[in-house]
């Protein structure tokens, strides 16, 4: 946003959802107290808030951008060769990604960028975390997991805990929350009760920030016991239409885009790329044995048991920012 102007700026900022009475030193320095306060680097938990600024070697950039963009952002500003070596340029890039996220995403962008390219803009956040209480590996079976398009073979992790939770009986669904170590952060799993498929998309439209934070208020301690598929989770998609549909879409179109506090050139916004993977074992997640019949005791409220799909998400408990929000709709069984 800080390098946007007229329209587009505007759009960026109601899409967004800045308040107009907040001005832009607010903006930016609200985003480097957050940035600050959520990163951390310890034994038990790693948060990465990385960004990277990567411009064609030559262009005219705005100074007062790129020292913006350094000190609220902590961004990492560096030159490239589009034009004459797009393809190195690309390797460049993903190796900065791979790196930003301890190899987790390798290859953000899986071809050459467009030679054409002034300017790219990355993000990523690493997440690192393990559990408050542990799950003992000599308990993890394979399980079957309902897509709703069929059933596949899971490394189930279980076993007992007294877990915050609460029953939505408005929303057919229950919730429950898996801290990490620290108190930090947890990861909140939602289940709609019954067959998952069905319900999962209305959940999801009933569930708004404002409702997820009502819930979360009113979870309660209850021991009961859990079965978590040990897992890997992965997406990737291209989100210009969604960000269309959120109003923000003179920054793709070349004749209306505004980045005049960037650079002096006519420069627009091709693509915004995201890519997400989690990883979650007993030990914890990284951003990246019960009976049969135990299994399959849905009906009763000392059991959580995530065996269809669902709604996650990777949560700061004192800012109550989102890290990572997702479906788990296919999880990919996380080997040993």
């Amino acid at each position: 946003m800080i390098g946007s102007a007229g329209h587009t700026h505007r759009e960026l900022r109601r899409g967004l959802r800045f308040e107009d009475t907040q001005s832009e030193s607010d903006v930016h320095l609200g985003f480097q107290r957050l940035m600050e306060d959520l990163s951390s680097d310890g034994p038990d938990v790693t948060l990465n808030v990385a960004n990277g600024l990567f411009l064609q070697r030559g262009a005219s950039i705005i100074y007062d951008f790129t020292q913006k963009a350094r000190t609220h952002y902590n961004s990492v500003v560096s030159t490239l060769d589009f034009h004459n070596s797009s393809v190195a340029s690309t390797k460049t890039i993903n190796n900065w990604v791979n790196e930003s996220t301890s190899g987790m995403i390798p290859n953000l962008f899986t071809q050459p960028l467009d030679p054409l390219t002034t300017f790219v803009a990355v993000n990523t956040v690493f997440f690192n975390g393990k559990w408050l209480t542990p799950f003992d590996p000599m308990m993890t079976k394979d399980r079957e997991f309902d897509t709703g398009a069929g059933k596949v073979q899971v490394p189930m992790m279980s076993g007992t805990f007294t877990l915050n939770y609460i029953n939505i009986p408005e929303l057919e669904a229950h919730m429950a929350a898996f801290p990490y170590k620290g108190g930090r952060q947890a990861m909140y799993i939602i289940l709609p009760k019954g067959q998952a498929t069905a319900n999962l998309d209305a959940l999801e439209q009933e569930l708004s920030a404002e409702k997820i934070n009502s819930l979360i208020g009113k979870m309660t301690p209850l021991e009961m016991r859990v079965w978590l598929p040990r897992m890997r989770l992965s997406f990737k998609s291209s989100l210009r239409e969604t960000l269309k549909k959120l109003h923000m879409g003179s920054m793709f179109n070349p004749a209306a885009a505004n980045f005049s506090r960037l650079t002096t050139l006519p420069v627009w916004v091709d693509d915004v790329v995201h890519e997400t993977v989690i990883e979650v074992s007993e030990e914890g997640t990284k951003a990246a044995a019960a009976s049969g019949s135990e299994f399959n005791r849905m009906g009763t409220s000392r059991t959580f048991i995530v065996n269809q799909p669902g709604i996650l998400s990777i949560r700061d408990e004192v800012s109550g920012v989102p890290l990572f929000w997702g479906k788990l709709v296919r999880p990919e069984a996380l080997r040993t």
